[in-house]
């Protein structure tokens, strides 16, 4: 399994940011509430995925009667913060292990809440939610998941009253207790539903991924280990990015989430695929074995070694190529993402700077001296040549960087793309990031090598083989009919690449002088050629653009 999906975001609501605890709770909730102070009433009674029955408002025995009704009581929050910049109310979003059935999970919302209640002295309004309809697509909570909002002021029997400050302070540690006090609970409850194996995963859910993988290292949970030591973080999409993707458009944003999540869906196929070769190998009958065989098994078994027996050096683990060039690969990509991103960053700064060099030269061209005009012109001669050279010297240097910059920018595009297919060799950023993962995992990469080297050794696969056979059946068969027809008609033999077929037979070359190209190497020539014009284009662009700049 991935890493426990275990889930704790604390956020406040507040009216700098133009929200109001009253919609915030009906939205929650599924209710109506009507804000005395605007007039504005919310309406979510008929929103769906809220089981309302297990909505629930959570108080101090001391409490009031009235904090039961939930629009009287955020109209109260509402109505005890005097500023207009007020946090209003604190919200714990939490999600819920799949492993429990709905009466566990209120079970643990009612315990999680009433701790909150008896630790800060506040109102507490819990709301369960069960998964977004687009999970199955990757968008939105794909769990069940239960929204806690809590007051900011202490209640009292007269109502509210001072604030809780202890949340507000990041160095309290509040937050963290209570994601460990959180984690505890799911766990205890997984473990009264009969999972102790969830629940130890998420008794540890709340720590980072090294802390999780180092948890599961101390109770021996290979499998939870293999799944997801090499995993990478994944992104968050967004309100924003779900929404538009629900049209039907992809985004930027999204397009490099699910690259992620494909990664990591490759870390657990591989770990699968090692768990299956495992299990295969522990249940292969073993065969026969003949009495010198056992014998020596005996004596290995004795620890006596017998007279003339060399002693058996430990059999290396060895895996399948093709598990390891699939580990190998998935391990580029995750390299390559990592690179991508970085160069992404440096791009965009690169070009912040390049904007600013592009605002300076043109308000450094604005500024360009005039030459000195009328009687006193001569006089004024020797003040203006020194201030034109100035003022060109600026102008070369501003010049200068804006073309440092723009090669850097053009550098970075390579880092940032994969190779075309015309390409011979692999791009700026695949070779970095090939040379990343030998860096971070050498023994891989000796593998994948010897892996690459075996099957060069034994061979192409079937398939290649057969498409191979085909295609020089098919040349032959071409060369021998342009043979033919060479034979009947001398005069009019064919050219294959500029040489006639006696050359062709003699290893000759073609008429320029150069060994022959295959149609993929033609290609491959006219594409280069094409990318050499267009830069070279953009170079003489730029080089009028300068000479345009001289000029004014």
């Amino acid at each position: 399994m991935p890493l426990a999906p275990y889930h704790m975001s604390v956020k406040t609501i507040g009216r700098s940011a133009g929200r109001c605890a009253t919609a915030a709770c009906a939205y929650r909730s599924g209710a109506r509430i009507e804000d005395q102070a605007t007039g504005r009433v919310f309406d979510y009674s008929g929103r769906g995925g809220v089981t309302r029955e297990d909505c629930a408002i959570y108080a101090p025995p001391n409490a009031p009667d009235w904090v039961q009704d939930r629009a009287v009581l955020w109209n109260a929050v509402e109505a005890a913060e005097t500023r207009v910049n007020s946090t209003v109310a604190r919200e714990f979003e939490v999600a819920l292990p799949a492993d429990l059935d709905d009466a566990g999970r209120r079970a643990l919302v009612a315990q999680f809440a009433n701790a909150l209640v008896e630790r800060h002295g506040i109102v507490v309004d819990a709301s369960i939610h069960e998964p977004d309809a687009y999970a199955g697509k990757g968008q939105g909570n794909r769990n069940h998941h239960a929204h806690v909002l809590c007051s900011t002021r202490r209640i009292g029997e007269e109502g509210f009253g001072p604030k809780s400050r202890e949340l507000d302070n990041q160095r309290s540690g509040e937050v963290m207790h209570w994601r460990g006090t959180f984690a505890a609970m799911c766990a205890d409850a997984l473990e009264q539903a009969g999972h102790p194996l969830q629940a130890a995963r998420w008794r540890a859910g709340y720590l980072l991924k090294a802390g999780q993988i180092e948890a599961a290292r101390e109770r021996g949970d290979t499998a939870f280990i293999a799944e997801n030591e090499h995993r990478m973080p994944t992104r968050h999409y967004g309100p924003n990015v779900i929404q538009i993707e629900r049209k039907g458009r992809t985004t930027d944003q999204g397009d490099k989430a699910r690259v992620v999540e494909g990664l990591n869906a490759e870390v657990i196929d591989l770990a699968k695929a090692r768990e299956r070769i495992e299990a295969e190998r522990q249940v292969e009958p073993e065969r026969p074995r003949s009495l010198i065989e056992a014998g020596r098994e005996a004596a290995r078994n004795s620890g006596v070694r017998l007279p003339g027996t060399p002693a058996e050096p430990a059999a290396p683990v060895v895996r399948l190529p093709e598990l390891v060039l699939r580990e190998w690969k998935t391990e580029n990509e995750r390299q390559f993402v990592s690179v991508v991103a970085k160069a992404e960053k440096v791009d965009a700064y690169a070009r912040r700077l390049l904007s600013g060099h592009e605002r300076r030269q043109e308000a450094h061209r604005l500024q360009r001296p005039e030459a000195p005009t009328g009687l006193l012109a001569s006089m004024k001669r020797g003040a203006y040549d020194v201030a034109a050279k100035a003022w060109e010297q600026t102008r070369a240097v501003i010049a200068k960087r804006i073309e440092r910059l723009g090669e850097q920018i053009d550098r970075l595009a390579g880092y940032m793309r994969r190779a075309f297919p015309w390409e011979g060799n692999q791009s700026l950023g695949e070779r970095l990031a090939e040379r990343l993962a030998m860096l971070a995992k050498p023994e891989l990469a000796a593998e994948a090598q010897a892996a690459k080297e075996k099957g060069m050794a034994e061979g192409t696969t079937d398939a290649q083989r057969q498409a191979e056979t085909r295609d020089i059946a098919e040349r032959d068969g071409r060369l021998a009919a342009q043979q033919d027809r060479a034979l009947a008609e001398p005069s009019q033999a064919p050219l294959l690449d500029g040489r006639t077929i006696s050359d062709r037979m003699a290893g000759k070359t073609d008429a320029d002088g150069k060994p022959p190209q295959t149609a993929q190497e033609k290609r491959q020539a006219e594409a280069l050629e094409k990318i050499k014009a267009s830069r070279e284009k953009e170079r003489q662009d730029r080089e009028q653009g300068k000479e345009r700049g001289r000029g004014r």
